[in-house]
């Protein structure tokens, strides 16, 4: 493998590749290929990134079966987010000031992505990270660390004095939690599984239920007033979003975030009309793609400082399931596909062997 930057032109890149076709029920390790190309020249604005570290995450998932919001590119390498060393930069003044920085790094819309060996993005798609980060965490601090912080300032923005989180054990769950309770918001989280409820109450969520007890529904109806939970933070949506809005004070609104609803549905999100003109419910979406897209490159610079002085202080943490290497990568993948709550799987390009579970 080449060692010094004029080398990277004559190389070429190994990766995960998506394989796009219409068996929804096909695992995830079906739906990808491990391949080699060239690396393609660097257009103006964008930094060559020597992989180091880069996660699954749910939004991955639902890529890879076609059904993300930006359109899937049969051959491309997938992977929304990683961390790495900019090695080679076509970006100007910002460009040559990230050359040797280990950085985060957010894939560029419409190109390759991370899970590879390199990564070509945009400069402003890249965040220098703070020593003290392990690679792993590094790796993570984008796409979920940083939607818990906006999904909570959004709440705060709407009053809310409590909120709902569902599929709470996810990280971005977690970390919502934590973040909530830094801001004086109390939480009510909801999970399907029972084994999620010690952690998340270690963790200090004011309620957590479980979506599969019986009393569910009317136990969540009489803390949501209690607590004048007016904001629902949804990475669920089909049936759960009108469902928990039903139960929530008038003049609710629902954050929807993800879609971990197990159905294809093109359409896929569903609202209670009623609910929506009688008791002024509103749904709004959450990207975080366009949110840092729309912002000034202080504002995303000033969001990166503020996640990553929370992991330093122990606040923010992703529970990392297992680090893996290209060999071990398909199996992982299944596993964490089917047990997202186990913690990540982080693809390390350069590793050989899989290390022990985290």
């Amino acid at each position: 493998m080449a060692d010094t930057i004029n080398d990277f032109d004559a190389i070429k890149n190994t990766g995960f590749s998506l394989k796009l076709f219409d068996d929804q029920d096909a695992p995830s390790s079906a739906r990808i290929s491990l391949i080699s190309k060239p690396l393609p020249a660097l257009k103006k604005g964008q930094v060559l990134v020597k992989v180091l570290a880069a996660p699954v995450n749910p939004s991955d998932l639902v890529y890879l079966l076609g059904k993300y919001g930006l359109p899937p590119q049969d051959g491309a390498f997938v992977g929304f987010e990683g961390c790495g060393i900019v090695i080679k930069a076509n970006a100007g003044l910002y460009g040559k000031w990230l050359q040797g920085k280990r950085v985060a790094i957010s894939a560029q819309p419409g190109g390759d992505g991370v899970w590879a060996e390199y990564a070509i993005t945009r400069a402003n798609y890249c965040l220098p990270v703070r020593k003290e980060l392990s690679d792993e965490q590094a790796a993570t601090i984008i796409v979920n660390p940083c939607t818990s912080v906006c999904l909570v300032q959004r709440a705060k923005e709407l009053g809310a004095k409590a909120i709902v989180i569902n599929a709470a054990a996810s990280q971005v769950g977690k970390g919502v939690i934590r973040y909530a309770k830094m801001k004086g918001i109390k939480t009510i989280a909801t999970v399907r599984n029972k084994k999620n409820v010690s952690a998340l109450k270690a963790l200090d969520a004011d309620h957590v239920l479980v979506t599969t007890d019986e009393d569910y529904r009317s136990k969540l109806k009489i803390i949501c007033q209690q607590l004048k939970a007016t904001v629902l933070l949804d990475a669920v949506a089909d049936k759960e979003t009108p469902e928990i809005l039903n139960v929530m004070p008038n003049n609710s609104t629902a954050i929807v975030y993800g879609r971990l609803t197990e159905t294809h549905d093109p359409i896929g999100g569903l609202f209670s009309v009623a609910d929506v003109i009688f008791r002024n419910a509103k749904i709004e979406g959450f990207w975080l793609a366009k949110y840092i897209g729309d912002s000034k490159p202080w504002q995303v610079l000033s969001l990166s400082r503020k996640v990553q002085k929370l992991f330093a202080q122990g606040i923010f943490h992703t529970d990392i399931y297992a680090s893996v290497g290209f060999d071990d990568f398909s199996v992982a993948i299944d596993h964490y596909a089917n047990n997202k709550s186990d913690g990540k799987v982080i693809l390390k390009p350069n590793l050989k062997k899989r290390l022990a579970q985290n």
